[in-house]
Protein backbone atom coordinates (compact mmCIF):
# COMPACT_ATOMS: atom_id res chain seq x y z
CA UNK A 1 0.00 0.00 0.00
CA UNK A 2 1.07 3.90 -1.24
CA UNK A 3 -0.38 5.31 1.55
CA UNK A 4 1.81 6.45 4.49
CA UNK A 5 0.60 5.79 8.37
CA UNK A 6 1.15 7.35 11.42
CA UNK A 7 -0.10 5.04 14.09
CA UNK A 8 -1.99 5.97 17.59
CA UNK A 9 -3.73 4.76 20.35
CA UNK A 10 -6.80 4.24 19.15
CA UNK A 11 -8.05 0.62 18.72
CA UNK A 12 -11.91 1.40 18.37
CA UNK A 13 -13.70 1.19 15.14
CA UNK A 14 -15.78 -1.30 12.81
CA UNK A 15 -14.98 -3.50 9.88
CA UNK A 16 -17.62 -3.69 7.31
CA UNK A 17 -18.21 -6.55 4.95
CA UNK A 18 -20.57 -7.40 2.34
CA UNK A 19 -22.46 -9.84 0.58
CA UNK A 20 -24.08 -9.44 -2.86
CA UNK A 21 -28.08 -9.24 -2.83
CA UNK A 22 -29.92 -11.05 -5.10
CA UNK A 23 -33.08 -9.22 -3.90
CA UNK A 24 -32.00 -5.49 -4.14
CA UNK A 25 -29.38 -6.66 -7.48
CA UNK A 26 -27.02 -4.67 -5.74
CA UNK A 27 -24.20 -4.59 -3.03
CA UNK A 28 -25.61 -4.03 0.58
CA UNK A 29 -24.06 -3.92 3.86
CA UNK A 30 -24.02 -6.61 6.47
CA UNK A 31 -24.00 -6.48 10.08
CA UNK A 32 -20.85 -8.51 10.75
CA UNK A 33 -18.89 -8.96 13.91
CA UNK A 34 -17.19 -5.88 15.12
CA UNK A 35 -13.49 -6.24 15.09
CA UNK A 36 -11.56 -3.33 17.12
CA UNK A 37 -9.23 -1.32 14.25
CA UNK A 38 -7.51 1.42 14.79
CA UNK A 39 -7.97 4.89 12.76
CA UNK A 40 -4.22 6.16 11.46
CA UNK A 41 -3.54 9.49 9.36
CA UNK A 42 -2.19 8.38 5.71
CA UNK A 43 -0.97 10.50 2.80
CA UNK A 44 -1.91 9.32 -0.67
CA UNK A 45 -0.63 9.77 -4.14
CA UNK A 46 -3.19 9.60 -7.03
CA UNK A 47 -3.13 5.82 -8.50
CA UNK A 48 -5.29 6.94 -11.22
CA UNK A 49 -3.91 7.42 -14.86
CA UNK A 50 -2.51 10.80 -16.50
CA UNK A 51 -6.10 11.12 -18.04
CA UNK A 52 -7.86 10.88 -14.85
CA UNK A 53 -9.98 13.39 -12.48
CA UNK A 54 -11.97 13.78 -9.61
CA UNK A 55 -14.35 17.29 -8.92
CA UNK A 56 -16.29 18.83 -6.46
CA UNK A 57 -18.42 21.52 -7.92
CA UNK A 58 -19.21 24.30 -6.54
CA UNK A 59 -23.03 25.67 -7.21
CA UNK A 60 -21.60 28.78 -8.76
CA UNK A 61 -18.59 29.20 -11.15
CA UNK A 62 -18.50 31.75 -13.82
CA UNK A 63 -19.00 30.94 -17.93
CA UNK A 64 -16.40 29.02 -20.09
CA UNK A 65 -14.97 28.07 -16.53
CA UNK A 66 -12.13 25.37 -16.82
CA UNK A 67 -10.84 22.76 -14.28
CA UNK A 68 -7.13 23.38 -12.84
CA UNK A 69 -6.45 19.71 -13.00
CA UNK A 70 -3.86 18.51 -10.42
CA UNK A 71 -1.94 14.83 -11.21
CA UNK A 72 -0.51 14.22 -7.88
CA UNK A 73 -3.77 14.10 -6.15
CA UNK A 74 -5.90 13.52 -9.11
CA UNK A 75 -8.42 16.02 -8.87
CA UNK A 76 -9.38 19.56 -9.79
CA UNK A 77 -8.18 22.01 -7.54
CA UNK A 78 -9.37 25.37 -9.32
CA UNK A 79 -10.64 27.11 -12.52
CA UNK A 80 -9.63 29.64 -14.78
CA UNK A 81 -11.42 32.01 -16.97
CA UNK A 82 -9.79 33.24 -20.22
CA UNK A 83 -10.30 37.27 -20.03
CA UNK A 84 -7.33 37.91 -22.69
CA UNK A 85 -5.37 35.95 -24.17
CA UNK A 86 -1.89 35.19 -21.69
CA UNK A 87 -4.50 36.84 -18.85
CA UNK A 88 -6.57 34.87 -16.80
CA UNK A 89 -9.12 34.79 -13.70
CA UNK A 90 -8.56 32.11 -11.42
CA UNK A 91 -10.80 31.08 -9.16
CA UNK A 92 -10.12 28.37 -6.21
CA UNK A 93 -12.02 24.80 -5.93
CA UNK A 94 -14.76 26.13 -4.00
CA UNK A 95 -15.72 28.70 -7.13
CA UNK A 96 -14.03 31.88 -5.35
CA UNK A 97 -12.06 34.47 -7.20
CA UNK A 98 -8.75 34.42 -5.84
CA UNK A 99 -6.44 36.20 -8.75
CA UNK A 100 -5.79 37.26 -11.83
CA UNK A 101 -3.23 35.02 -13.20
CA UNK A 102 -0.78 36.37 -16.72
CA UNK A 103 0.79 33.63 -18.07
CA UNK A 104 2.69 34.98 -20.90
CA UNK A 105 1.74 32.85 -24.41
CA UNK A 106 5.03 31.04 -25.38
CA UNK A 107 4.29 30.86 -28.86
CA UNK A 108 5.14 33.81 -30.87
CA UNK A 109 2.60 33.95 -33.84
CA UNK A 110 -1.32 32.44 -33.46
CA UNK A 111 -3.50 32.52 -36.16
CA UNK A 112 -6.29 34.88 -34.96
CA UNK A 113 -9.14 31.90 -35.62
CA UNK A 114 -7.35 29.80 -32.72
CA UNK A 115 -7.28 32.42 -29.87
CA UNK A 116 -10.90 32.10 -29.40
CA UNK A 117 -10.14 28.71 -28.37
CA UNK A 118 -7.66 29.62 -25.48
CA UNK A 119 -11.00 30.36 -23.69
CA UNK A 120 -11.27 26.30 -23.44
CA UNK A 121 -7.83 25.60 -22.46
CA UNK A 122 -7.26 23.55 -19.28
CA UNK A 123 -4.45 23.83 -16.92
CA UNK A 124 -2.75 20.16 -16.27
CA UNK A 125 -0.49 20.53 -13.03
CA UNK A 126 1.98 17.96 -14.23
CA UNK A 127 3.30 15.45 -11.51
CA UNK A 128 6.95 16.78 -11.77
CA UNK A 129 5.35 20.43 -10.63
CA UNK A 130 5.04 21.87 -14.34
CA UNK A 131 1.92 23.52 -15.23
CA UNK A 132 0.57 24.03 -18.80
CA UNK A 133 -1.99 25.05 -20.56
CA UNK A 134 -3.77 22.40 -22.91
CA UNK A 135 -5.68 23.86 -25.84
CA UNK A 136 -7.33 22.57 -28.53
CA UNK A 137 -5.72 24.84 -31.36
CA UNK A 138 -3.73 23.43 -34.33
CA UNK A 139 -0.64 25.57 -33.32
CA UNK A 140 0.63 24.04 -30.41
CA UNK A 141 0.51 26.62 -28.04
CA UNK A 142 1.85 26.85 -24.29
CA UNK A 143 1.05 28.70 -21.39
CA UNK A 144 2.77 28.28 -17.67
CA UNK A 145 0.61 28.84 -14.58
CA UNK A 146 3.37 29.84 -12.09
CA UNK A 147 4.12 28.05 -8.85
CA UNK A 148 3.16 30.72 -7.07
CA UNK A 149 -0.79 30.33 -8.08
CA UNK A 150 -0.48 26.31 -7.80
CA UNK A 151 0.50 26.81 -4.19
CA UNK A 152 -2.06 29.48 -3.34
CA UNK A 153 -4.58 26.79 -4.87
CA UNK A 154 -3.65 23.71 -3.03
CA UNK A 155 -3.30 25.49 0.04
CA UNK A 156 -7.20 26.86 -0.49
CA UNK A 157 -8.17 23.27 0.44
CA UNK A 158 -6.54 22.97 3.38
CA UNK A 159 -9.48 24.99 5.46
CA UNK A 160 -11.85 23.96 7.69
CA UNK A 161 -12.13 20.29 8.85
CA UNK A 162 -9.14 19.81 6.85
CA UNK A 163 -8.27 16.38 5.18
CA UNK A 164 -4.96 16.26 7.09
CA UNK A 165 -7.35 15.68 10.93
CA UNK A 166 -8.99 12.55 9.13
CA UNK A 167 -8.03 9.14 9.75
CA UNK A 168 -8.81 5.99 7.63
CA UNK A 169 -8.80 2.61 8.76
CA UNK A 170 -6.10 0.03 7.19
CA UNK A 171 -8.72 -1.44 5.76
CA UNK A 172 -10.22 1.29 3.66
CA UNK A 173 -6.90 2.91 3.20
CA UNK A 174 -6.34 0.06 1.13
CA UNK A 175 -8.87 1.06 -1.46
CA UNK A 176 -6.79 4.11 -2.30
CA UNK A 177 -4.50 2.33 -4.28
CA UNK A 178 -7.07 1.09 -6.16
CA UNK A 179 -7.95 3.05 -9.50
CA UNK A 180 -11.37 1.95 -9.34
CA UNK A 181 -11.86 3.02 -5.59
CA UNK A 182 -9.92 6.00 -5.09
CA UNK A 183 -10.89 8.98 -3.95
CA UNK A 184 -8.88 12.05 -3.13
CA UNK A 185 -8.91 12.56 0.64
CA UNK A 186 -9.98 16.20 0.07
CA UNK A 187 -13.20 15.21 -1.62
CA UNK A 188 -14.29 13.01 0.92
CA UNK A 189 -13.55 15.40 3.63
CA UNK A 190 -15.89 17.88 1.41
CA UNK A 191 -18.33 15.33 1.40
CA UNK A 192 -18.49 14.95 5.31
CA UNK A 193 -18.35 18.72 5.31
CA UNK A 194 -20.83 19.60 3.30
CA UNK A 195 -22.57 16.51 2.37
CA UNK A 196 -26.11 14.81 3.22
CA UNK A 197 -25.37 13.64 6.79
CA UNK A 198 -27.72 10.06 7.48
CA UNK A 199 -27.49 7.62 10.86
CA UNK A 200 -25.25 4.87 9.51
CA UNK A 201 -27.28 1.70 7.97
CA UNK A 202 -26.12 -0.77 10.52
CA UNK A 203 -26.78 1.54 13.46
CA UNK A 204 -23.35 1.52 14.66
CA UNK A 205 -23.01 3.40 17.15
CA UNK A 206 -21.28 6.94 16.75
CA UNK A 207 -21.17 5.65 12.67
CA UNK A 208 -22.75 8.28 10.41
CA UNK A 209 -22.79 8.13 6.52
CA UNK A 210 -22.30 11.32 4.39
CA UNK A 211 -23.11 11.27 0.86
CA UNK A 212 -22.41 14.10 -1.91
CA UNK A 213 -22.28 14.07 -5.85
CA UNK A 214 -19.07 14.55 -7.74
CA UNK A 215 -17.54 14.59 -11.14
CA UNK A 216 -15.12 11.96 -12.63
CA UNK A 217 -13.13 13.90 -15.31
CA UNK A 218 -11.80 12.48 -18.60
CA UNK A 219 -9.32 14.36 -20.70
CA UNK A 220 -9.52 13.21 -24.30
CA UNK A 221 -7.63 15.06 -27.05
CA UNK A 222 -7.81 18.51 -25.34
CA UNK A 223 -11.68 17.72 -24.65
CA UNK A 224 -13.06 16.72 -21.21
CA UNK A 225 -15.65 14.50 -20.52
CA UNK A 226 -18.12 14.46 -17.13
CA UNK A 227 -20.14 11.65 -15.51
CA UNK A 228 -21.67 12.10 -11.79
CA UNK A 229 -21.42 9.83 -9.64
CA UNK A 230 -22.77 9.73 -5.59
CA UNK A 231 -20.15 9.31 -3.02
CA UNK A 232 -20.50 7.90 0.01
CA UNK A 233 -18.54 8.33 3.24
CA UNK A 234 -18.96 6.19 7.01
CA UNK A 235 -17.32 7.89 9.43
CA UNK A 236 -16.71 7.03 13.56
CA UNK A 237 -17.14 10.59 14.37
CA UNK A 238 -15.53 10.24 17.99
CA UNK A 239 -12.17 10.61 16.31
CA UNK A 240 -13.06 11.24 12.10
CA UNK A 241 -12.28 8.10 11.43
CA UNK A 242 -12.96 7.04 7.60
CA UNK A 243 -14.25 3.16 7.75
CA UNK A 244 -15.56 2.89 4.54
CA UNK A 245 -16.05 5.01 1.13
CA UNK A 246 -16.93 4.06 -2.02
CA UNK A 247 -18.75 5.81 -4.99
CA UNK A 248 -21.51 4.73 -7.59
Amino acid sequence: MKGFAVPDNDRSTILWHYIESHENEGTIMKAGNAITEPGRFYTFQSPLSANEFFELRPGVLPRNAQPVLDESSGMCIGYSVAQAPGLWQIYDAQGHFVRLEEAALETPLIDPTDIALLAFGVFRIFRAGRALLEAGTRTAISAKLSQATIMFLRARLKTGLSARNLKMTETAARHMDEPGRYVPLHIQERAIRYGRRMADPRKGEGMYRYETEMYKLHRKKNITEYKKYTLEVVVRVSDWTITHFKYF
